[in-house]
């Protein structure tokens, strides 16, 4: 042990997570074994389980530095700057871009959807609880012109999850999203959506402005929603 260098608390934690994400990247998370890790970071075994308990601590670790979601990658201070639709579309972008070049993530994914245990079951409960405020917001945007934003959401990122994760297999609609040009292509499919989307707001907007003026003019609710080409109930709320 003479001449041995001590290593600081910083230092070992450095070294643990690095052999760990190379691992990670390598085999992927459920191949991971912890004597390999103890041995590529140096560390007994005493000292390991003494100072993270389990290899799921460090998972949770790996995930808090990596996941997209997880790692307050979203600047929220950019929305009230870009605005709701601009700052939609961006963090969709974001999103495909990061996760194109996050190895870790993309394990994780995998991970998740492959084995059913307490450690991918809490993961993926916590990224879906870090974007919740987000999801809120723009639900309480898009609620009353009775667009069910949650679930639109939830397909937009799955979809740009299994595109990421499928782009090494085969094209999509003849679309190679492992290229600039795919990526490019998804770009411009996030703009056109969220145009969209959008658009409806305005639209609904515009018609219950129309709606509350003809109420004003005596036009009875019935003749106000036949004119606007709506349900009688499109405006309750």
């Amino acid at each position: 042990m003479a001449g041995r260098v001590r290593r600081t608390n910083a230092e070992i934690d450095n070294a643990v997570m690095t052999e760990l994400e190379k691992l990670v990247i390598q085999n992927g998370f459920d191949n991971v074994l912890v004597t390999e890790l103890m041995d590529n970071a140096r560390l007994e075994p005493p000292v390991f389980y003494r100072r993270y308990g389990s290899i799921d601590n460090l998972y949770d670790r790996l995930a808090q530095r990596y996941d997209f979601w997880i790692n307050h990658t979203i600047d929220m201070s950019e929305l009230s700057d870009l605005g709701p639709k601009q700052f939609f579309a961006k963090t969709l972008k974001a999103l495909y871009k990061g996760l194109c070049n996050n190895v870790v993530m993309q394990k994780l994914l995998l991970w998740e959807m492959s084995a059913d245990n307490e450690t991918t079951r809490r993961t993926a409960q916590i990224r879906d609880l870090m974007n919740i405020n987000l999801v809120e917001y723009y639900d309480m945007i898009f609620k009353p012109a009775h667009i069910n934003i949650r679930s639109i959401i939830a397909i937009l990122i799955s979809g740009a999850y299994h595109l990421i994760l499928h782009k090494e297999r085969a094209p999509f609609c003849k679309i190679n999203f492992d290229t600039p040009e795919g990526e490019e292509a998804f770009s411009e499919a996030v703009d056109t959506l969220v145009e969209m989307l959008f658009d409806r707001i305005e639209t609904y907007n515009e018609k219950r402005e129309c709606y509350e003026r003809m109420l004003k003019d005596g036009i009875s609710k019935k003749k106000a929603c036949q004119y606007l080409g709506v349900d009688i109930r499109e405006f309750d709320c």
